[in-house]
């Protein structure tokens, strides 16, 4: 059996595939991009980030992928799907997506950037220089919220909100399912979801079923509340968003996932056609949510222990539907 990592192997990786080939003696791992890709078509499994789907379609004796994060929609789904290739995430970074959703809508709530920026320049907000209402920021304690995407990360989100006394309302696509712990309410209408909240978290993935999810109508029926998006960018429709923030529809925005990223090797660029990232009531945030230490370690760890139950078991946790992207 040969097993790939397709992703750097050093740091917190280099331990948990040393104990992975501690435990399975009898199994051959290949460590590194470069040398994965060199021997691909020989590989039964691999644990991968983005690689070209070109190396896929070489790949005959592939039985399953493991993905060591939640997204998905970066493989080749038809090509794995044609081949009964099983694909596996992992939600070790959804206790950071929700960590950094919350600070989003805090930020935004409590003017955090704003009155950082001013101080920095010397420029005063409050009461210290005779300033009343006008320079009050509100707390989110008590407030009705929203979380479209009642998996991992909005589930954690919502445990979070529970510590504000938010009243959680939940939306997901599919009825008749239990509702997840900390939610007071779950439905699958996204409308009755929106209705009244004063903050919308998005957390849902990107599929052909999201994609353009929230449009104008959507967006209108959140009037004056704040979106935070986690989640990913084309979920909301561009043109629509850029207006609902300009025509004050919408409150203010959160917004980690965007709508046009830099081209590789390049870290500069505007995220959207549109001038979002110079709104005022918008904070901003680079697509890294998840991208903390102790999610990196997590999905590790939680990846590396899938991979030692597919071997033992011939199956695994978090099993993906492909056709669901999800």
């Amino acid at each position: 059996m040969n097993i790939g990592f397709c992703l750097p192997a050093g740091g917190v990786w280099k331990a948990e595939i040393d104990r992975l080939e501690a435990s399975h003696p009898g199994v051959t791992i290949v460590r590194g991009m470069d040398e994965c890709l060199a021997v691909f078509p020989e590989l039964d499994a691999v644990v991968a980030n983005p690689i070209d789907a070109a190396h896929f379609r070489t790949a005959d004796k592939l039985k399953a992928v493991f993905v060591p994060f939640v997204g998905l929609n970066h493989l080749p789904a038809d090509i794995l799907t044609e081949r009964g290739v099983s694909v596996f995430n992992c939600h070790g970074n959804s206790g950071s997506v929700a960590e950094r959703a919350l600070a989003l809508a805090l930020a935004g709530f409590g003017r955090i950037v704003e009155y950082h920026n001013d101080l920095r320049e010397g420029r005063w907000h409050g009461f210290w220089v005779g300033k009343g209402a006008e320079d009050f920021w509100h707390s989110i304690f008590g407030y009705r919220c929203a979380v479209l995407g009642v998996g991992a990360i909005g589930q954690a989100l919502a445990r979070l909100l529970k510590a504000f006394d938010c009243h959680v309302v939940g939306y997901r696509r599919k009825s008749g399912q239990t509702p997840p712990p900390y939610f007071d309410e779950v439905g699958t209408d996204i409308r009755a979801a929106v209705d009244g909240a004063k903050i919308v978290f998005i957390t849902l993935p990107l599929t052909d079923e999201t994609r353009g999810l929230l449009g104008k109508a959507e967006l209108d029926a959140m009037k004056g509340a704040w979106l935070i998006n986690v989640g990913r960018g084309e979920v909301v429709v561009e043109d629509a968003l850029y207006q609902a923030l300009t025509d004050g529809t919408l409150a203010g925005a959160g917004l980690d996932v965007w709508y046009t990223y830099p081209k590789a090797g390049s870290t500069v660029g505007a995220p959207s056609r549109h001038p979002i990232h110079e709104l005022p009531n918008v904070i901003l945030s680079p697509h890294v949510a998840g991208s903390t230490h102790e999610a990196v370690g997590l999905n590790a760890r939680q990846t590396v222990d899938n991979v030692a139950l597919w071997l033992d078991s011939g199956d695994a946790r978090h099993r993906v539907d492909l056709a669901a992207n999800y």
